[in-house]
């Protein structure tokens, strides 16, 4: 509920126990622990074995060495179960919590939107992309299109994407530090904008731009929207399969996304890349980040690749090893390339001198 001397409206939630926060406090921890600790005892029983052993260092030797390890053992299991268990712990997983809660917010949710107007355009004619209604990408039970909770669901998980940093929309500011200085970022478009936490961010530093977000998934959308309106936020959403957008031709100054190139199969990335390539306009630019892999370290690509298929994350192993800028400049951008990030290094925990990052990833910046 607002305070006495505020105007803005209520936050629309769910009520969530202090069993609920406490447990999700619980798995948040874990994940910092599994993410450092685990993982850096997993890479230090993997060097020692590996310093035993005469043969060349490849994946493929790496990954014998360490399906042997209980250390790595240990890793894969949580990695599997803590998000499972995030989600659907029977009595105060996320999805467990919001879905006793479905009806009550359901009818809170649409009325909130009822008078959105074109600041939410939603189309229950659309036909969700196979490689997209098939999974249930990060655990979390049948995906984020089917129930109009599933957004809150979506948005509730994402607090511990990144559990070593309190603030979640700390990415994008670390991001937009990469944005091409000297332009002017007059209308701005959320690729893939989902729970809509990217573009609000962007409007609350930048007031003077216009804020679109696109997004297939309703649920995801209508959340968007009111977290918009909750904040006091002019943002225009439009529910779209981004493979065909309705925009204009040359109509955006800047396109950008968070992680979105792992969520897709490669064979469609060069298609969605021409069409942010067409709603740009001349001088335009297409921004966002991506995971990566540790260069030279057959270990981490390991790691990397049975934490992809643990996350219910198909799209990434082939995600990781993709040459985005050279992808990007095929379909036409003048300059396209790939910056390895440098900072923000312990958001999934600590890391330590001794072993290498259990991930990076890159910022990937292209210009029309």
């Amino acid at each position: 509920m607002p305070d006495s001397h505020s105007n803005r409206p209520p936050t629309f939630d769910a009520i969530q126990s202090r069993d609920y926060t406490a447990f999700q406090e619980f798995i948040r921890c874990s994940y910092v622990a599994v993410n450092s600790k685990v993982a850096q005892e997993t890479y230090r029983s993997y060097f020692k074995k590996r310093n035993q052993s005469d043969e060349p260092e490849t994946r493929e030797t790496a990954a014998r060495i360490m399906d042997r390890l209980p250390q790595f053992q240990l890793k894969a299991w949580s990695v599997r179960n803590l998000r499972r268990l995030k989600y659907s712990q029977p009595d105060v997983g996320i999805d467990t919590m919001v879905q006793k809660q479905s009806e009550a917010l359901d009818e809170e949710l649409n009325a909130l939107i009822a008078d959105a107007g074109d600041d939410l355009v939603l189309n229950p004619d659309i036909e969700m992309p196979d490689y997209f209604r098939w999974v249930d990408f990060h655990q979390q039970p049948g995906g984020v299109w089917r129930d109009d909770v599933d957004g809150l669901i979506y948005d509730y998980g994402r607090r511990t994407t990144n559990p070593n940093q309190s603030d979640p929309n700390k990415v994008y500011h670390l991001m937009w530090e990469y944005l091409p200085k000297g332009k002017e970022y007059k209308r701005v478009l959320d690729w893939g904008t989902g729970h809509g936490g990217g573009i609000i961010t962007w409007m609350q530093h930048h007031p003077e731009s216009e804020g679109y977000g696109v997004d297939i998934a309703a649920p995801c959308l209508k959340l968007a929207h009111v977290r918009a309106r909750e904040a006091g936020l002019p943002v225009k959403f439009s529910q779209q399969d981004i493979m065909n957008m309705d925009y204009e031709d040359e109509s955006f100054d800047m396109v950008f996304h968070m992680f979105m190139f792992h969520e897709f199969p490669q064979q469609v990335t060069p298609d969605l890349f021409k069409e942010v390539h067409r709603i740009l306009k001349p001088g335009g630019v297409f921004i966002g980040m991506e995971i990566a892999l540790v260069p030279d370290q057959p270990a981490q690509h390991i790691m990397q690749f049975s934490d992809a298929w643990l996350n219910n994350e198909p799209y990434m192993p082939a995600c990781v090893e993709a040459d985005y800028a050279a992808m990007g400049k095929a379909v036409g951008f003048s300059s396209s390339k790939a910056i390895e990030a440098t900072q923000n290094k312990e958001a999934l925990g600590p890391t330590a001198k001794d072993t290498p990052p259990k991930i990076t990833w890159n910022y990937y910046v292209m210009e029309k």
